[in-house]
């Protein structure tokens, strides 16, 4: 037992003040039956009474009728085999057993079998009373505060990459899983970690996890227009009633180390002619961050934002980020209805590769290698539209890493990781980054900024030569001659 767990142990009464008086005799003793006095306080300055033995704290109870059925058979499915121990990218940063997906299974299941089990139903909620006494005799463990706590930081030490999904046996939705869970634990209390809180907060404060006004959302083009960077700013679609909508996201639209990303689509798009447009200041964030730390709110911005895009009239809704691309088109539908196609600029510019109106006809001498985000590549199986643009491109060498595709490490960005974790998310980024170093190339590409910025970590952190480049940057230097 800790010490801070420890009753203190009783002070010997001090003996009486030689006053010269004799001392107090003794109480007589109480009658039969008469309640007996409570005992007298301590003399002002003498020492405080022992404290009673604090037992551990019950836990709150999680909502578990908010969690799909299909949830606890697919948490009961997990064969303990430890495959996802061989690949996950937290776990080799942090050898714990308890952050492995089957530990973090089996003890999600412990603490609901102990909150909502056969015995636990038994015991009821009468502490102290003969049901209770009967259930621990028959193994029943009250699920303590500790515990839960315990395992909430278990839970989110974790950039839902879905690596082990991909490597699972039993092929369970080991992401679905982890936001489920996420959920119903914010909804008990449990969650987000403190660090992650700021980010909610100002996801529902300001419409972007950066606090950042939303009035300064569209900021960046006219900064990149006075700059000469791109020739006007980019047209608001409720004016042109374009039919390709262009959302850029919160990272690349705040982030002034990710504007090449917005700043090269805009340039691509305009150079080829497409009827596009933007939200400006009227665009909000798509609620990602709400959604992968498992707060209820995602439903209510989803909702307002699909809304706004069904009633533009649209084709298809285009965008360079990969964790706002997988959101509207993998989680959107499961709360409304979208009337409108949804693609990342990797397969909308390989699209119009393959059609004949995207000529990249200006070499790009340099050797590359290529990260697959996990919302692109695992989550959303978009692999070859982005190696085909580049293989489009004269004079590109790409030079893959050992891990790519399905198999791509991960570099910590996601999933709340970055926030909760800085220090794992900075040993994920390095090990990328070291893995990238290896294939000698002299570029790191990728499609995603939230990536860019999570790769940028490891670079800093390793004072590693490799430039880490968007792809739309090396679109716009094959398409347009500077």
């Amino acid at each position: 037992m800790s010490d801070e767990n420890k009753t203190p142990e009783s002070t010997p009464a001090p003996p009486p003040e030689a006053s010269g008086q004799a001392p107090a005799p003794p109480a007589a003793p109480e009658a039969p039956g008469s309640t007996p006095a409570p005992a007298a306080a301590a003399p002002a300055g003498g020492p405080p009474p022992p404290e009673e033995p604090q037992g551990p704290t019950t836990a709150r109870e999680l909502p578990l009728k908010a969690l799909a059925a299909k949830r606890i058979v697919q948490l009961t499915g997990c064969t303990r085999c430890g495959e996802c121990l061989n690949w996950c990218p937290v776990w080799d940063q942090d050898q714990r057993e308890d952050i492995l997906p089957r530990r973090k299974a089996a003890d999600f299941l412990r603490i609901i079998k102990g909150q909502h089990g056969v015995l636990a139903r038994l015991a009821g909620k009468d502490e102290g009373g003969a049901r209770q006494a009967l259930a621990r005799l028959l193994g029943h463990r009250q699920v303590t505060e500790d515990q839960v706590q315990e395992f909430a930081k278990n839970l989110y030490e974790c950039s839902t990459c879905g690596q082990c999904e991909i490597v699972c046996p039993a092929h369970l939705d080991t992401v679905g899983m982890w936001e489920e869970i996420r959920r119903i634990m914010v909804m008990a209390g449990y969650g987000p970690l403190p660090p992650q809180k700021n980010l909610v907060k100002s996801v529902k404060s300001y419409d972007n996890p950066w606090q950042q006004p939303r009035a300064s959302r569209a900021m960046w083009a006219r900064r990149a227009k006075k700059e000469g960077v791109i020739a006007d700013t980019p047209p608001e679609i409720k004016k042109t009633k374009g039919k390709v909508l262009l959302f850029f996201g919160c990272t690349a639209s705040y982030d002034a180390n990710v504007r090449q990303v917005a700043v090269s689509t805009v340039n691509i798009l305009t150079a080829l002619g497409i009827d596009y447009g933007i939200l400006g200041n009227e665009e909000r964030c798509c609620g990602s961050v709400l959604l992968r730390m498992g707060d209820p709110e995602f439903a209510r911005i989803a909702g307002q934002n699909i809304a706004q895009f069904n009633g533009l009239g649209i084709d298809t809704l285009i965008s360079a980020c990969s964790g706002c691309f997988k959101t509207i088109k993998e989680d959107y539908p499961r709360v409304g209805k979208l009337n409108f196609e949804v693609m990342h600029t990797a397969e909308f510019f390989h699209r119009l590769l393959e059609g004949g109106r995207l000529k990249l006809v200006n070499p790009v001498e340099r050797t590359v290698t290529y990260h697959d985000p996990c919302h692109l590549g695992r989550a959303s199986g978009v692999y070859d539209a982005p190696r085909a643009i580049m293989a489009a491109i004269e004079g590109l060498n790409l030079v893959e890493m050992p891990r790519n595709r399905q198999y791509s490490r991960c570099c910590g960005a996601g999933g709340g990781l970055k926030s909760g974790y800085p220090d794992i998310q900075n040993k994920m980024s390095q090990a990328r980054i070291r893995e990238a170093e290896a294939t000698g190339a002299q570029e790191l590409v990728s499609c995603c900024p939230f990536c860019y910025q999570g790769l940028q970590v490891g670079i800093g952190a390793l004072g590693s030569p490799l430039v880490a480049r968007d792809l739309t940057a090396l679109v716009e230097a094959a398409l347009i001659k500077k």
